[in-house]
């Protein structure tokens, strides 16, 4: 039932991103993970469900292994993303430079990173100078948000206060040193692997919510 409702959601989303879609990165569009997702846990319970009503061993033999693959997938995958660390963040900074390049144009994209950059307090993947990847945020542009930052990476001094939308007008040509109080340096990619660091209880405790319901 729960792969059943994340496939539904993952295809109204995909709908709704397609109309006005400009995006080609299938990795940037949190849709179509929905719609794998949702899937794959939809085809493998019904697969479980049917062998265990039809006391089927062929189908049950076939549910056990194809979940044992995908637990051991996923344990490579982790394993993998661990000992290539390097290579993973900068797959991850690939990727959300892309994303950021056609920041106005995938409204999934938009809002996550709007999201993760006021959540995390944090500017861009690997720091806040990503954003000159931008056509509307480069140097050398000539309209109002030109060699600046979205204000989701303004520093906010008082909960609730007024946002000043171009509060990072021209922080790209800036030193990082000079722009504390202004804008959140840090690159997003650093700050959530920081916050993981620092609350590893709730991180661990976020896989096994992952993973516990497999087995």
């Amino acid at each position: 039932m729960m792969g059943l409702c994340v496939l539904c959601v993952g295809v109204y989303a995909e709908v709704e991103r397609q109309k006005n879609r400009t995006l080609e990165g299938l990795f940037l569009a949190p849709a179509v993970v929905l719609i794998l997702l949702g899937l794959v846990m939809f085809t493998v319970s019904v697969v479980g469900m049917v062998g265990s009503l039809r006391d089927n061993k062929t189908l049950l033999h076939m549910f056990l292994c194809v979940l044992c693959v995908l637990l051991l997938l996923q344990a490579v995958a982790l394993t993998t993303a661990l000992i290539f660390e390097k290579k993973t963040s900068a797959l991850f900074q690939s990727s959300i430079r892309e994303g950021i390049k056609h920041y106005y144009d995938d409204l999934d994209f938009k809002n996550i990173l709007d999201y993760v950059q006021q959540k995390f307090l944090c500017c861009g993947g690997d720091e806040y100078k990503d954003w000159g990847v931008n056509q509307y945020h480069f140097c050398n542009g000539t309209g109002p948000l030109a060699c600046g930052v979205p204000y989701t990476c303004c520093v906010r001094r008082k909960v609730g206060e007024v946002i000043n939308t171009l509060c990072g007008y021209k922080t790209l040509d800036q030193q990082r040193e000079t722009l504390h109080e202004v804008i959140h340096v840090r690159g997003c990619i650093h700050a959530v692997n920081l916050w993981m660091s620092d609350n590893i209880g709730i991180t661990i405790a976020l896989c096994c919510a992952i993973g516990l319901p497999q087995v």
